[in-house]
């Protein structure tokens, strides 16, 4: 059994009737990434016009119906860049790219990825003054759009601070 950790907002959801099958998001958002962690799920979902200067990107985490914990609380709440920040990975036979939304002291990431020897990993991980407080890997097989297109269209700046994706030796 795989391990299991839990903080404050970090497991996920199941589809809602009139959102998007197996995510958070609205048929009016575009889903970002979003995967199963049992019972929760966690999504990240943005507006369909988002760009460097337009449009809101939200992470969302909760059981079906109950979403626990948004950040931003409300989607146009602030400008992107200033409680997202992003990063492509290279690996070896592989690369990947994680979102890190910032509520201080609280830091929820999500991330998607895949190397030689290891394979796929894709989950969400919450650290809390720099330090690895829990996290959990997808179930199913992910939606993930994180790339660097997206990060440069959307304006993202890049993160500063070192995240290891967790499992990975």
């Amino acid at each position: 059994m795989k391990a299991f950790a839990y903080a404050a907002g970090l497991l996920g959801l199941i589809p809602i009737h009139g959102w998007a099958a197996g995510s958070h998001c609205q048929p009016h958002e575009q889903i970002i990434f979003s995967c199963s962690l049992g019972k929760k799920t966690v999504s990240v979902c943005a507006s369909k016009d988002l760009s460097a200067d337009n449009g809101y990107l939200q992470y969302r985490f909760g059981q079906p119906g109950r979403i626990e914990l948004n950040l931003p609380a409300l989607p146009q709440s602030a400008p992107v860049n200033q409680f997202v920040q992003a990063r492509s990975l290279m690996f070896s036979g592989g690369g990947g790219g994680y979102l890190r939304f910032i509520s201080e002291p609280y830091h929820y990431i999500v991330y998607s990825a895949i190397g030689k020897g290891w394979g796929p990993k894709d989950g969400v991980a919450v650290e809390k003054s720099g330090r690895l407080m829990a996290y959990h890997e997808c179930r199913d097989i992910p939606v993930s759009k994180l790339s660097d297109a997206l990060f440069s269209d959307a304006g993202l700046l890049p993160d500063q601070r070192e995240f290891m994706i967790p499992g990975i030796d």
